[in-house]
C-alpha cells in the first residue's frame, strides 16, 4: 500500500509540473503573438500619415532639413498636393556683391533653390523678403525649356502668396522679373501612381534663439524664433517634420559678423507639413512670416 501511495503521489507531482509547464508555454506564446501583432500595427501606423479619412505614404526620411540645407534641393514625395515655395528675406540683394547680407549662402534666395515635384503637385510662392525700410515686392516667372513663360505669380508683397499652379512634366527655370539673379530650378517628374494629394509641405527660416532686439524699424515687435515656432506651428495646424540649425556670419564690417537686418548669425531651417485647406494654410503662414524677426 505504501508503494502504491508513493506511485500515486509521484503521478500527482508530475501532473502538476506538466500542467505548470503547459500554462507557462501557452502564456508565453500568447504574449509573443500579442507583441508581434502590436509591433505590426505600430509599424503600419508609423509608415502612414492620416489625412482626413485617407492615408498616404509617410514623408521619406531622406527629406530632412539638413539634406535640404546641404544640397540646396528638395524632392517632394507623391503624397504632397501643394508645395509652398519660400522667398527668403534679403533675396533681392545682389548675389555677387552682397552675399554677406543673406541669411545663408545655402538656399539664400528660395527655399529650396532646386525643387523636384511629382506630376500633379501644385506650387505656390510665399514672400518672406521683409520690407523695412524699403519694400521689395517680387514677381516670379516660371519658364519652360524653350524660355516661354508658363506661369507668373503677379506682384507679391511681404507675407503675400501666389495662387497654386500645376505644371506638366518638364524642366523649368524660375526668375524674378526685377532681380535677375533671383533664379531657381524646378523639375516636374512623371508619376504614374495615383495617390491622395491633400498634404501641403514647405520650408521656413527662423532665428535659432531669441534676439536682443526683436523690433522692426517702425517699432513693431516680432516674437519669432525657433522656440516660439515650435509652439505656434502646431497651434496653427502645422506639423514640424524636421529642423536644422546653421550659422552664417560673413559680413567683415558688421558687429557679430552678420548683416544687422538678420538680427543674428544663427538660424534654423524648418520643414513642415499640414493637411488644412491651402487658403487657410497660406493665411496663417503669412502671419507667421510677419512674426519673424528679420527686417
Amino acid at each position: 500500500m505504501k508503494n502504491l501511495s508513493r506511485v500515486s503521489t509521484s503521478y500527482v507531482i508530475l501532473f502538476v509540473i506538466f500542467s505548470s509547464i503547459l500554462v507557462v508555454t501557452i502564456t508565453n506564446t500568447l504574449q509573443s503573438n500579442i507583441i508581434a501583432i502590436a509591433k505590426q500595427e505600430k509599424n503600419t501606423v508609423m509608415n502612414k500619415i492620416t489625412i482626413g479619412t485617407n492615408t498616404t505614404d509617410k514623408i521619406p526620411t531622406t527629406t530632412t532639413a539638413q539634406s535640404v540645407y546641404q544640397s540646396q534641393s528638395m524632392t517632394v514625395p507623391q503624397s504632397v498636393g501643394t508645395f509652398i515655395w519660400y522667398i527668403v528675406d534679403e533675396a533681392h540683394e545682389d548675389a555677387v556683391n552682397e552675399r554677406h547680407k543673406y541669411i545663408s549662402d545655402h538656399n539664400p534666395i528660395y527655399l529650396p533653390m532646386n525643387l523636384v515635384i511629382q506630376q500633379g503637385t501644385a506650387i505656390s510662392f510665399l514672400d518672406a523678403d521683409a520690407p523695412w525700410d524699403t519694400p521689395h515686392p517680387h514677381t516670379i516667372n516660371i519658364m519652360d525649356s524653350s524660355n516661354n513663360i508658363v506661369y507668373t505669380t503677379g506682384k507679391l508683397d511681404y507675407t503675400n502668396s501666389s495662387t497654386a499652379k500645376v505644371l506638366p512634366v518638364g524642366q523649368y527655370t524660375i526668375q524674378d522679373t526685377k532681380y535677375p539673379w533671383m533664379k531657381g530650378n524646378l523639375s516636374v517628374v512623371s508619376n504614374p501612381q495615383k495617390s491622395v494629394r491633400n498634404l501641403i509641405m514647405g520650408g521656413f527660416y527662423t532665428p535659432t534663439s531669441q534676439v536682443a532686439n526683436n523690433k522692426d524699424n517702425d517699432g513693431g515687435i516680432h516674437p519669432g524664433w525657433l522656440g516660439y515656432y515650435k509652439e505656434q506651428f502646431p497651434k496653427n495646424g502645422f506639423k514640424i517634420l524636421d529642423t536644422f540649425n546653421f550659422h552664417y556670419a560673413t559680413c567683415k564690417y558688421c558687429p557679430g559678423g552678420f548683416w544687422p537686418d538678420q538680427k543674428t548669425g544663427d538660424h534654423t531651417l524648418i520643414v513642415y507639413s499640414t493637411n488644412q485647406p491651402l487658403k487657410q494654410a497660406l493665411n496663417k503662414l503669412g502671419k507667421l512670416v510677419w512674426e519673424n524677426v528679420y527686417i
